[in-house]
């Protein structure tokens, strides 16, 4: 991500709610703080609802776009 809206993706707390350039909203379960993996699980996906779960999952940081709204 690049420009005025980047974000931060160091210091993401657990519990933020994110939304992925798929469109789907995840949740921060644990931060390496290294930059690069967000460890997530999937809330909503509309686009593949197989894909939501309790399962954590590691997330390429890049593939975060923003904050998801409540």
């Amino acid at each position: 991500m690049s420009g005025h809206n980047a974000l931060n993706v160091v210091d993401l707390t657990p519990g933020t709610r994110l939304r992925t350039n798929e469109g789907a909203v995840v949740e921060l379960v644990e931060n390496p703080r290294d930059g690069v993996w967000l460890i997530c699980k999937t809330l909503e996906n509309a686009a593949d609802p197989d894909s939501v779960s309790e399962v954590e999952q590691p997330v390429f940081a890049q593939d975060i776009v923003g904050l998801a709204e409540e």
